[in-house]
């Protein structure tokens, strides 16, 4: 019991701490991703298989399997961030217009306006993400790796594409929300835009990534 004690307090302070380090909201993101990621990566029966099966492919295969709906829990967060980022860009708005009446040199139109846009990408996500792409193509499609092939190989090239796309939709939905820090107190610090256009960027490479891989290859002239 001594044992178990000490280990008990020994794992409460380890994350006291990286609660201290990462902040509780961001600790209980990671530890919501990582835990959804864990289960559903070995949702297998341990006590039926054989452990000489549980493989990097196994693992790659398992997760890809519940990644429609990690998408569809990543949307359904989209959309929530949108709806919050109107409504505070609607009260913002109305704090101009006081701002305004008093003749306040403080009052800034450019704040309110960020927050709109950011909470219209949001809530019209999949759209948004239309418009990345074609910005960079003309003719997206980036389900393009989806084939009647069967076997192995095509379960993990298939469960690997759709991972990399929900990293993408994570990336591009961060640089929509880093977005909005141009609109805060201090409008953000420096190099805020670049990291947050670099995130979005990034994240229309990663969910169009089938074409992505094909300009790429046309490029340095690597065939099909």
């Amino acid at each position: 019991m001594g044992w178990m004690g000490s280990n008990g307090r020994g794992m409460a302070l380890n994350k006291a701490s990286a609660k201290q380090i990462l902040g509780p909201k961001k600790f209980l993101l990671m530890f919501l991703v990582g835990f959804g990621f864990v289960r559903s990566a070995y949702a297998v029966d341990l006590f039926n298989v054989n452990p000489g099966n549980l493989n990097a492919a196994t693992f790659i295969t398992n997760l890809g399997k519940t990644i429609p709906n990690l998408m569809q829990l990543v949307t359904a967060t989209a959309y929530v961030m949108g709806m919050f980022f109107v409504i505070n860009g609607v009260f913002q708005l109305k704090k101009y217009g006081e701002q305004r009446a008093q003749a306040s040199s403080d009052a800034s139109l450019k704040g309110p306006l960020i927050f709109l846009f950011v909470g219209a990408a949001l809530l019209y996500l999949p759209t948004t993400v239309r418009v990345g792409m074609s910005t960079f193509w003309a003719n997206p499609f980036p389900y393009g790796y989806v084939t009647d092939e069967t076997g192995a190989w095509a379960s993990l090239l298939k469960a690997s594409f759709m991972i990399v796309q929900l990293i993408g939709t994570i990336s591009f939905i961060r640089g929509l929300v880093m977005l909005t820090h141009l609109g805060g107190a201090g409008a953000g610090q420096q190099g805020t835009l670049g990291k947050a256009l670099a995130h979005i960027i990034a994240g229309v490479m990663c969910i169009n990534l089938y074409d992505f891989l094909k300009t790429v290859f046309n490029t340095l002239a690597l065939g099909n």
